[in-house]
């Protein structure tokens, strides 16, 4: 037996001290012969009532904002969390966000004045392979998924994968390569079209790729309708010493998100920006 399922058995048998009722319950369901089946019912349920007091703890962060806001906040860190164990990583939690600069109330209030508006939680960091991962697994359960880069948005992805304002509230967690990752907090509007259209790089601000990459995501694992399906969006961060910019779409004949790089001065009635809060 290895140290992880040493300590995870020694973790039940705590918890079955200390909750010696239930305990006796499961055994009673499953049959006290059948002690394997009984630890995993047990974990299961402590995974239930952590993710229940975890849920608590964010909507209490957010109490003082109305219920609708609240609401929403909440699921985006739900989201995070969800994103967050697909790679190994943490999410942050509301308050130490609130605590590097985060504004809660700002953002709820820009939200309320335009309901296209969505809360996301972005990490920066994770690389071109983990996000490729995680929509190749949102394909695999069924989602549309699946992610194509073009060759220049690899080739500079680490320029794209930065918070790109420097002034931006963000919280830090461990990579899984021991390396820095960064979570941020921002309204994005995530309405099916860019909410300004027609205009080239230079009129920003511009979202975020990884924003970007979140805000899809999301949307695909919930059921969702995605957003670019007949549009292209700028993201933030130019390649090619500032000749290039990268864009975003859903491909839906491929059921794919495509980020492509184009001249920054490229624009016609189908690209344009989805200018950030926060």
């Amino acid at each position: 037996m290895n140290a992880d399922a040493r300590t995870s058995g020694d973790e039940l048998r705590l918890a079955r001290l200390l909750l010696p009722e239930l305990a006796e319950r499961l055994d009673t369901v499953v049959g006290a012969t059948d002690a394997a089946r009984a630890e995993r019912e047990f974990d299961d349920w402590l995974d239930a009532e952590s993710d229940r007091l975890g849920e608590r703890f964010s909507t209490a962060a957010f109490a003082e904002l109305d219920a609708e806001a609240s609401a929403r906040f909440s699921a985006a860190f739900r989201r995070a969390r969800a994103l967050a164990e697909r790679v190994g990583i943490e999410a942050p939690e509301p308050e130490a966000l609130i605590e590097a600069g985060l504004d809660p109330a700002a953002l709820a209030d820009a939200i309320a004045e335009d309901p296209t508006l969505e809360a996301v939680l972005a990490p920066y960091g994770l690389g071109d392979l983990a996000w490729r991962e995680l929509f190749r697994s949102a394909g695999a359960s069924g989602a549309a998924g699946g992610l194509v880069l073009a060759t220049e948005v690899v080739r500079e992805f680490g320029r794209l994968d930065a918070v790109p304002d420097p002034s931006t509230p963000r919280v830090a967690v461990a990579g899984t390569d021991g390396g820095r990752i960064e979570w941020t907090l921002r309204a994005i509007p995530a309405g099916e079209r860019p909410s300004v259209l027609g205009l080239g790089y230079a009129h920003g601000p511009h979202v975020s790729l990884p924003e970007m990459l979140a805000l899809q995501l999301g949307r695909l694992v919930a059921g969702a309708d995605p957003v670019d399906t007949q549009t292209f969006t700028w993201l933030a961060g130019t390649l090619a010493d500032g000749g290039l910019a990268a864009r975003h779409v859903f491909d839906r004949s491929d059921d794919v998100v495509r980020i492509a790089a184009r001249e920054i001065g490229n624009q016609g009635p189908h690209l344009g920006a989805r200018p950030p809060i926060g």
